[in-house]
């Protein structure tokens, strides 16, 4: 499943998702493991329009483990047939079955017998159901969408089933372990269409509803029930083979959408066939289905043969797409389809493990992208914003380990998050330099393998590349994986390497600790990392590949190195996860070399990543004066590479936020401004032809910095720009802005704009048949500066029959972020709580979003001490959010002691 985060390009902005606290898998809240589901046979009719409801019979052949005289399974907002409840054995009799009941605090159904069911004995089950097909997003759930020809609401109803909503729609053993078949019959109304994640098979006339009839699929391969998934519609769809094999291509979509399928059903059938390479392992299914729902909480869902996507993550018109636009779309199909592999054919046992999910599709689609577009340079960009973002939200007390325990449901929907995909993701890449290419590729081939249509955990991945790396010999016939990884997966956080010289004796000492970005709360010296050491004092930076070993019995190593070396630099091209603080002359020597405009370039971008960004963290916590950092940023006036300049945004990203709404905030605009107008120069006309992604983004990304740091001439450019487009005829199909620039100057002209702006852009919002275009403008008009403006459209937000349900966090955010929004948004969280929490419900993580987005940028003991009174008064609406509540309270008690510390003193180090 691909998460959905703010993808604007335009904003560097500080992110913390959910995260979880130490939690123990009791069995509370998991199945006993009495019996084992084989296979299901699933006949269910759905009901729209007149009653939004289904009705079904679920046949579930289960094994009996352990003699027991009671059958548990999972059930959700059923209303379950008690009386009809049956069960037959092996020899087709009826089992005598003399109560059946359910508990709702625990999404349990119990079906008891008088006999004992026998270890060995197979049982058929069998259960009645029914239930309503709501709009809460999760388990069956309907949709709806405005067919432009009849000016008619159409409705659809599609599941949505992970982590644990499968039990919504059907009775089930709702947890990944337990895999089976699934032979599935789908009722409707004439005139509609179903699919599921099978082929269709054939149509059967419903005797007793003549309108009705009967869809017949192929019974599954063995999966988990998460990836079940079946819709109801009257979509349609655009095919093709994937010119590889026999493998059957459809792109699903309201048909006023078909103008947009064409990239998906290109793109497609490449990236599935570069997967089937890069595994060694063909595609198990015959048909792939891939299917843009109009509403839709995550941006996509890897069910098996059917995925499903929000509309921006697989529509797009490449006419008026930016290629921000396009890479998102390839990301999230490339993501999506190496689930199929990674999850699908081999699933973890327990959510415990769902970074072996995450993280891998992260880390492969990012492959594929870079596969299917070799130009881009994608991979790089994308490793990059993969480290920027890890550093960040992995520095808190309050995070959580990659491989992390989960018992209730509440927790396993909070893990979905960054450390799960993209810290997953690093570490997957870290893994690749240092076992090397062709040893990570067959180890990963090798468990592939071995667990294709079973279940796996963290250990049996470790076990596989531990035994071709000894066969290869890329590693050290005493280590193993296990021994190195378990230090990444198992802990929370990541480690900080410290660098000190000793110039008079030519040596140089290492040692570790965590790096934690609140210091009040202390430095854990038992955490220790296996750290792959790598460095060099020249021009020497390939050398990824580890050539030694910082770990917990040589935690304090001093080696030697020459006393005429210039500059020691580790970690070569971020290879590793982990920052690097220098001692003071190291650091100057390095300033030296990279404020020569002749030798900067001697380090490699990546590392000059590296040290913009890990000079402003450490500076950030008080471990480097802010002095030397601010001399390093002066070497940025000769920087020609995104990058880099991507990181220097990132990085000053919190001083900005800390600084807003204080006096000190406009010497910090001054100092935006000037150390911009070099790389401004170069992309300051608006209108400015520029070719390549990452001279686009770095176009992009430098002109939303110009512009929110209002320099004249941007914000002007944009306004006139939006002005001019306002007066031309027919503005939906004449848009003449430049089409990379139009979420930056959307944003700019509501800002410096008033109600003619914000009614315009609205206008065109109602009126686009573009995901991605609505998306940017809902963004854009949260940047209003008109506060009864921004009121209205935080009401609005709750009203799915103005803006839709998944799309009413974009709105909060965008208000939120924006610095004449951030009072109006924080007074509707305070009094509209309850019905934020009741419109969410049962997704209490959502709530936990606006909570924290708001709390991010508090920064005195006043502010928190108001959302700690808020949040206790409210603790009754933030069910299933206290996680993030947790780590935003962290976040705010961290800008607090920076505020105390450095809020009057920084602006002395601006100064050019």
């Amino acid at each position: 499943m691909k998460f959905v985060g703010f993808k604007m390009i335009f904003i560097i902005a500080l992110s913390l998702m959910g995260s979880v606290v130490n939690s123990k898998e009791t069995s509370e809240f998991k199945l006993p493991p009495n019996f084992n589901p084989t296979r299901y046979e699933l006949d269910i009719n759905t009901y729209l329009e007149d009653k939004f409801m289904f009705e079904g019979l679920a046949t579930i052949f289960v094994t009996c483990i352990e003699a027991t005289n009671t059958i548990v399974l999972h059930s959700n907002s059923l209303n379950i047939d008690n009386e009809s409840v049956s069960v037959i054995d092996t020899f087709g009799f009826l089992f005598p079955v003399n109560s059946t009941y359910s508990d709702p605090n625990k999404d349990l159904m119990y079906v008891s017998s008088t006999e004992k069911f026998k270890p060995g004995d197979k049982y058929v089950l069998t259960i009645p159901f029914s239930g309503n097909i709501t709009d809460q997003l999760a388990g069956y759930y309907k949709s709806s969408y405005v067919d432009k020809e009849s000016n008619q609401t159409r409705w659809l109803a599609v599941t949505q089933f992970e982590p644990a909503d499968a039990r919504r729609a059907f009775p089930c053993f709702d947890e990944p372990e337990y895999k089976a078949t699934f032979k599935i019959f789908l009722g409707h109304k004439k005139g509609l269409t179903s699919i599921s994640n099978m082929k269709f098979m054939k149509q059967i006339n419903c005797s007793l509803k003549p309108d009705y009839v009967i869809d017949e699929f192929e019974e599954s391969v063995p999966m988990s029930t998460y990836l079940v998934a079946y819709m109801v519609s009257d979509f349609v769809y655009t095919e093709t083979n994937s010119g590889y094999d026999q493998v059957k291509f459809r792109i699903i979509s309201r048909k006023d959408a078909v103008n947009q399928t064409k990239f998906a059903i290109n793109v497609g059938p490449k990236v599935l066939k570069y997967y089937e390479d890069y595994f060694d392992e063909k595609f198990p299914l015959q048909k792939q289905d891939m299917a843009a729902i109009p509403d839709f909480s995550a941006g996509a869902m890897e069910n098996w043969g059917l995925v499903t996507y929000r509309e921006t993550e697989l529509l797009i018109d490449p006419d008026v797409a930016t290629i921000y636009n396009v890479h998102g779309v390839a990301e999230v199909i490339a993501h999506e389809l190496a689930h199929q592999w990674f999850g699908n054919l081999v699933t973890m046992k327990w959510w415990t493990d769902l970074w072996l999910n995450e993280g891998f599709a992260t880390y492969v689609a990012a492959r594929g992208v870079d596969y299917l577009y070799p130009e881009w340079n994608s991979f790089q960009v994308e490793t990059v914003q993969n480290f920027l973002r890890v550093l960040d939200l992995d520095s808190l007390q309050s995070s959580h380990p990659v491989s992390v325990a989960v018992g209730h449901p509440d927790e396993i929907a909070q893990i979905f998050d960054t450390i799960s995909y993209t810290k997953g993701s690093y570490l997957l890449h870290m893994m690749n330099t240092f076992l090397g290419e062709d040893t990570f590729k067959q180890g990963i081939r090798n468990y592939i393998h071995k667990h294709k249509f079973a279940n796996a955990e963290q250990d049996d991945l470790w076990s596989s590349l531990t035994e071709e790396a000894h066969r290869q010999g890329t590693l050290d016939k005493n280590l193993t994986v296990k021994q190195i990884m378990d230090t990444w997966t198992l802990q929370t956080g990541y480690p900080v390497l410290n660098v000190v010289r000793n110039y008079s004796a030519g040596t140089v000492t290492l040692s570790q600790e965590r790096y934690l970005t609140n210091k009040s709360n202390g430095t854990n010296n038992k955490s220790c990392w296996w750290i792959p050491i790598t460095m060099t004092t020249s021009k020497d930076f390939n050398q990824t590949n580890a050539k030694s070993w910082l770990n917990c019995e040589n935690n304090n190593l001093t080696t030697p190195l020459a006393k005429d070396n210039e500059w020691v630099i580790y970690n070569m091209q971020i290879a590793g996860l982990y920052r690097v603080l220098y001692d003071t002359r190291n650091w100057m020597s390095i300033i030296s070399t990279l404020n020569d405009p002749t030798k900067y370039e001697t380090i490699p971008m990546l590392n000059r990543v590296q040290l913009i960004f890990d000079s402003l963290s450490f500076s950030q916590v008080g471990d480097l004066d802010y002095e030397i950092t601010f001399q390093l940023l002066k070497y940025l006036k000769h920087e020609k590479e995104y990058a880099p300049w991507l990181a220097a945004f990132h990085g000053l990203a919190p001083i900005n936020n800390l600084l807003k709404r204080t006096p000190n905030h406009a010497m910090f605009q001054n100092y935006m401004q000037r150390m911009l107008s070099s790389v401004y120069s170069k992309f300051g006309n608006m209108n400015g032809q520029t070719e390549g992604f990452e001279k686009i983004n770095f176009k992009n990304i430098v002109t939303a910095e110009a512009c929110g740091h209002q320099i004249k001439n941007c914000t002007q450019q944009a306004l006139d720009l939006f002005r001019k487009w306002m007066k031309t005829i027919d503005p939906d199909n004449n848009n003449i802005l430049p089409i990379e620039l139009k979420p930056v100057i959307y944003c700019q002209a509501l800002k410096c704009g008033g109600v003619d702006e914000w009614n315009f852009l609205w206008e065109r919002y109602q009126r686009s048949n573009l995901g991605h275009e609505k998306e940017s403008i809902l963004y854009a008009l949260g940047c209003s500066s008109r506060k009864l403006l921004l009121q209205r459209y935080l009401n609005w937000s709750l009203d799915k029959s103005i803006i839709r349900k998944q799309d009413a966090y974009t709105v909060f955010y965008s208000v939120a972020k924006n610095d004449a929004g951030f009072s109006v948004a924080k007074d509707f969280l305070y009094r509209k709580i309850a019905d934020i929490s009741k419109y969410y419900r049962p997704r209490g993580d959502h709530v936990g979003r606006y909570v924290n987005v708001i709390g991010s940028q508090m920064k005195t003991k006043e502010e928190l001490g108001e959302i700690q009174t808020f949040i206790d008064i409210s603790s009754g609406h933030l069910k299933g959010a206290d996680l993030v509540i947790n780590q935003t309270i962290e976040t705010i008690k961290r800008n607090t002691e920076w505020t105390s510390k450095f809020s009057n003193t920084i602006v002395n180090y601006m100064v050019q």
